[in-house]
């Protein structure tokens, strides 16, 4: 509902603020390519700025007519003066920075939504992972920052699809990401689910919970959560694991109802 509601307030911006007559519809196959050839070379300038630790850098990405900070719920109008002021003396540098999985929507020649993921990691050491959702408008052949959402994910893991749909009957395959801390607590999921650690080390009880051992997994072991089984996992690092699942399947979470013992 939170991502539908940005998108509905970045339609309507655009409604307001692009001209009909410029439209990604009219645009030439070699102006989109410009046009996104310079968005990437903005966040990749943006992801170095943040990494540098280049304060006033970073506030002059934002515009001069203040923005749209958004995420986790909430949404607030900040001037470029605050924002600017924030980042001058406020705003901590990460400890690294990186984006994932950017993708590019061109509108039209002087606005563009931009959606990813990024890894961010506080100066303390702890990671997180959040989605992006940013427009940029071109004011004076410069790019700029006019909604910006970053959310963090609680979970703590992510999902990339490889291959099928988890909707749609057949093999599903995906590709999980957890940070160190993240956990899922009990559940189970209506198929069996094979699991192949890619990287990293998992933790997991499964059966019944209530006298079921730890089982340990390291990157390169493989094994399968059986249908209708109940159980609980962790990760203590960063951790990539490669599952195939047959679709379309259901999850069951633990309540104080549910009974937490396989059948």
């Amino acid at each position: 509902m939170k991502s539908l509601t940005l998108y509905l307030f970045i339609i309507y911006f655009l409604s307001c603020t692009v001209p009909k007559a410029t439209t990604h519809k009219t645009q030439s196959k070699h102006s989109v390519e410009k046009t996104e050839q310079e968005i990437k070379i903005f966040f990749d300038s943006y992801a170095e700025d943040l990494r540098e630790n280049r304060r006033e850098s970073i506030a002059n990405l934002y515009d001069t007519a203040g923005y749209y900070r958004m995420g986790n719920g909430n949404k607030s109008f900040i001037s470029f003066e605050e924002s600017k002021k924030r980042y001058l003396t406020n705003w901590t540098a990460p400890k690294s920075f990186e984006w994932k999985d950017i993708s590019v929507e061109i509108v039209s020649p002087t606005a563009a939504v931009v959606t990813a993921l990024f890894d961010w990691q506080a100066s303390t050491g702890e990671k997180s992972t959040f989605s992006y959702t940013g427009l940029l408008v071109k004011k004076l052949d410069k790019w700029r920052i006019r909604v910006e959402d970053e959310s963090l994910n609680p979970a703590g893991y992510s999902i990339k699809p490889i291959s099928g749909n988890r909707f749609v009957p057949g093999p599903y395959k995906y590709l999980l990401t957890a940070q160190p801390g993240a956990s899922i607590a009990a559940h189970l999921h209506s198929t069996a689910m094979h699991i192949k650690v890619v990287r990293g080390r998992k933790y997991i009880i499964m059966g019944n919970l209530d006298s079921s051992k730890v089982q340990r997994y390291d990157a390169g072991s493989s094994f399968v959560i059986p249908a209708q089984s109940w159980h609980l996992e962790w990760w203590e690092e960063e951790t990539v694991e490669d599952i195939e699942i047959m679709a379309p399947f259901k999850t069951q979470r633990a309540t104080p109802s549910t009974p937490r013992k396989s059948e």
